[in-house]
Parts: structure tokens; C-alpha cells; sequence
């Protein structure tokens, strides 16, 4: 039976749909409420998405989900709130649709981007130790070269136990990371992020500081911080050149929050490392100089991928559902308006 009749307009493609919801997660959302889905293979655009929206209490959007033009507004007469599959949701609502719509309307936007943070925290703890032990080029010395043991290649590691640890912002992800951290031993975690305090920090396990202490004193630094206006170019070349010698720079966050060509130079003359999921401009061109340097490991945008984030996505978007329309509750993932300009 239907939750007091309210209907859910789902516009996420049905494959994307299977991705993120189990089976039985979906056959519960279906037998609560009222559900008009997409079933094909694509994205809605937005003038089939405003034929639907009419007379629905909630819309679940996703990736490619159709922009929220104004006739799309026109006609969602009943709309209450909006559950994004995925993580950021600026591009569905920039600034003035949030000023014009959102806002007067009392629209509640809830983003499922925690559920992908959990990936992303994960794949960064990877990219950690694949870079401090060098396993891709002694996979590829034992593949290619039919190499045992290469003497080209160290086989005493940094590791992560025992290490200094730079979280640059104290994000979902950087929560999470930080939280994967504590299962290692004697791990010191530096954390820069202007809007939190000392004791916040403290709270998580870290110690607030600034840029140039993170770059400084790091073995591993690790990007987490939202893109916004401030923060296009935040790090630069005057952080690569505090780093340690042997130091592990990564992001997972944005390529924009890196100066590209800084980083080039960087690793041209000094011995550090980058590990880089995002990259400016993304992809690379294919005669780019971060393609081919020998310290710089590049992945294709995959730190968000997943099995477990992806099925955390479609437990968070029911049991936003049902704690909006069936407790009265404020869903988890809401974003707070008055905070949206720092939001990733």
C-alpha cells in the first residue's frame, strides 16, 4: 500500500537504477509509495520530465538527470522534495534556480554523496599504498620484463603506519578517510579546513593546521576540499615545494583545485609523487606531460565506483523517503541552503 498516497517520480534511467538499488531495497520503495519510473536505458530530457513531475511528491534524480527548467517548475504543482542518486547536485541547481525555486518553495534536496564518499575514502587508501610500494611497476616489471625482483624498482616502502597524514578538508570524504586511518598504527593526521575549529578536529583525530604545514611535514596529502570560487588553484607550486622528498600527493576530489602546470614542474624536479582520479582538464590530452612521467599515477575518475557505495545510494534514498513522508524527519544528506556556496 502507498504511504498516504505519495507518488515518487524516479528519472533515473532503469540500468543506473539496478546499479544503486538491491532488488528488495526497490520492491519496498515500490510497495510504499506510488512510483512512476523510467524504464529505459536513457535520460529523460526535461521536457518529458515536466510531462511526468505534475501531481508527484518527490523526484529521484541521478547522473544525466534532465536540468529543472522553469516549465519544469510550472508544472511540479506538488513537489516536497528531491532525492539526488548521486553526489553533488549543483549542476541540477545552480545558485538562481536555488534562489527562485528551492528556497520560496521550501523544497527539500537531499544528495546521496556520503553513500559515495565511503568509495571514495576507500579508493584513496588504496591509491596510498599502491604509490608508496610501487605496485604497478613491479607488477609491470614481472608482466613485461619477466622480472622477479627489479633492481630499478625500492623494495623498502613507506608506509602508512608509523606516517604523517595532510587531509586537506574535512569533507564526507575526509571524514571518512581519516576514520579508515585509525586502523592504522602511530599515524600523526594533519587536517587543514578553515570552517572547522581545533577542537572539531580534535573530535575527529586530527590536528588543525595550515596549507603550509600539511605540505611540509606530510608523507601523504590528500585532497578532499569542495570546488567552489576559492578554491580553483588552491594548491599550487609553492605547496609542491614544501614537500618532503619521497611525499605522496593525491587527489580524489577536483582537478581544478590543482594548478596543473605546477604540479608538472613539480614532478619534473623534485622527488615526490602524485597520485591524481581527477585531473584538469579531464581527461588529459593524450600528449599531455602527466601522462608519461614515471612519479605520477593517473586513474580514469573511478574513486567513486563501487559495489557497496552504489547499494548504500538506494538505502539512503528509501530511507529518506520514508523519513520525510513517514516520520516527519529531516532526511539525511539535506543540504543546508544558507551553506550551499562551500558545498562541493
Amino acid at each position: 500500500m502507498a504511504s498516504d498516497g505519495v507518488r515518487v517520480l524516479c528519472v533515473v534511467p532503469k540500468s543506473q537504477r539496478e546499479m544503486k538499488m538491491r532488488p528488495e531495497t526497490w520492491a519496498e520503495l515500490t510497495e510504499k509509495f506510488e512510483v512512476i519510473a523510467n524504464e529505459t536505458e536513457r535520460n529523460w530530457t526535461s521536457e518529458e520530465l515536466s510531462e511526468q513531475i505534475s501531481g508527484c511528491d518527490t523526484v529521484l534524480t541521478g547522473w544525466g538527470s534532465p536540468p529543472f527548467t522553469e516549465q519544469v517548475w510550472i508544472k511540479a504543482d506538488k513537489l516536497k522534495l528531491i532525492v539526488h542518486m548521486a553526489g553533488s547536485v549543483k549542476f541540477l541547481f545552480p545558485n538562481d534556480v536555488v534562489q527562485r525555486f528551492c528556497v520560496p518553495r521550501n523544497i527539500t534536496v537531499v544528495s546521496c554523496a556520503h553513500a559515495l564518499a565511503i568509495n571514495v575514502a576507500e579508493m584513496t587508501i588504496a591509491l596510498m599504498v599502491m604509490a608508496a610500494r610501487r605496485i604497478y611497476e613491479h607488477i609491470q616489471a614481472l608482466r613485461e620484463k619477466g622480472v622477479w625482483k627489479d633492481k630499478d624498482l625500492p623494495t623498502n616502502f613507506p608506509t602508512i603506519n608509523g606516517s604523517t597524514v595532510g587531509i586537506i578538508g574535512a569533507s564526507r570524504v575526509g571524514r571518512e578517510v581519516i576514520r579508515l586511518l585509525r586502523a592504522y598504527r602511530d599515524v600523526r593526521i594533519l587536517l587543514y579546513d578553515p570552517y572547522i575549529t581545533p577542537e572539531q578536529a580534535n573530535e575527529l583525530g586530527a590536528v588543525l593546521t595550515n596549507l603550509e604545514t600539511i605540505f611540509s611535514e606530510s608523507d601523504f596529502i590528500s585532497l578532499h576540499a569542495p570546488l567552489t570560487k576559492q578554491t580553483i588553484g588552491m594548491i599550487g607550486e609553492r605547496h609542491f615545494n614544501l614537500m618532503k622528498e619521497g611525499a605522496i600527493f593525491i587527489n580524489t576530489a577536483r582537478g581544478k583545485l590543482v594548478d596543473t602546470d605546477a604540479l608538472v614542474r613539480a614532478l619534473r624536479t623534485r622527488q615526490i609523487f602524485a597520485v591524481l582520479d581527477v585531473t584538469d582538464p579531464e581527461p588529459l590530452p593524450a600528449d599531455h606531460p602527466l601522462r608519461f612521467l614515471p612519479n605520477c599515477y593517473i586513474t580514469p575518475h573511478i574513486a567513486g565506483a563501487g559495489v557497496y557505495g552504489y547499494f548504500q545510494i538506494g538505502e539512503m534514498t528509501l530511507k529518506a523517503l520514508v523519513d520525510f513522508f513517514e516520520r516527519g524527519l529531516r532526511p539525511e544528506g539535506a543540504i543546508d541552503w544558507e551553506t550551499y556556496d562551500i558545498l562541493a
